[in-house]
């Protein structure tokens, strides 16, 4: 069977590293390569690493430049053909998961990718991934739900010099201009606590974003889709800033049942 290589980056999370290794180690497929990544954590992480040490193939604990320079040294010191994310704090949806999603990947697929939920204090987000042709609009799957073949992502390195917050979605967004094969798989790969780089960030994540998107589609449809989705955001971080998350929350809950998305 493909060997995947499954790459978690840690810095300094001592209360949420077990629950990730716990959950890569957990996977009933027989060819994984365990690559943990840390950036010389000071607190007990490389401690709780420790005691999954059996269960690891390659660890290596020293200083980075940020989390997208560390996931490039990931995907080097990775030796499947496969790499997947699965950074301190996400987690695999079940422990069949990389069992389910290989299961139906196709010969020519490049990158490969499922849905994902996200996790609020109130709610949960049911996402089903996109279609590739909506890149352009910004990420159509999670980092955490995507499998990479390992020879673009030595080909094609994070730019994180350049894209502070997405140099994630500059990648994935590039290789769908440039002609990579897509696949999706309807399967949930990942489930994670809302709060994320791009989350926190939402309106200098999504600036970034047009930006990406403007180097190869300049047109005037881009730029009026993301005037609105700004106008959006700012709207949305205005009632996040005002009230009670609790609140906040129940009217998000009650936006996506509008819309049709699915929230628990």
């Amino acid at each position: 069977m493909v060997k995947i290589s499954v790459v978690t980056i840690s810095y300094n999370c001592e209360t949420e590293i077990e629950e990730t290794l716990k959950s890569v180690i957990q996977q009933d497929y027989p060819n994984i390569e365990y690559v943990v990544v840390d950036g010389g954590s000071k607190d007990r992480t490389p401690e709780i690493i420790e005691k999954y040490k059996k269960d690891i193939q390659v660890y290596v604990s020293e200083q980075d430049k940020g989390i997208y320079d560390a996931m490039n040294k990931g995907a080097r010191l990775a030796s499947g053909e496969w790499v997947i994310f699965m950074n301190a704090g996400d987690v695999f949806y079940d422990d069949t998961t990389v069992s389910q999603m290989f299961a139906e990947v196709q010969p020519a697929a490049q990158l490969l990718y499922g849905d994902h939920e996200v996790v609020y204090e109130h709610l949960t987000k049911v996402k089903t991934a996109g279609s590739p042709n909506q890149l352009w609009k910004g990420m159509i799957c999670s980092h955490q739900a995507l499998f990479v073949k390992r020879d673009l992502l030595l080909q094609f390195p994070f730019e994180w010099e350049k894209w502070k917050i997405s140099a994630d979605f500059h990648f994935i967004f590039n290789r769908w201009y440039d002609g990579a094969s897509f696949q999706h798989v309807h399967v949930f790969v990942t489930k994670f606590a809302a709060g994320g780089l791009s989350d926190v960030g939402s309106i200098d994540s999504k600036i970034e974003t047009w930006n990406i998107v403007k180097e190869r589609l300049d047109t005037p449809e881009v730029d009026e889709y993301y005037n609105s989705l700004l106008k959006y955001e700012k709207y949305v971080n205005l009632l996040r800033k005002t009230m009670p998350n609790s609140a906040f929350e129940k009217l998000m809950k009650l936006k996506n049942k509008v819309k049709g998305a699915d929230v628990k």
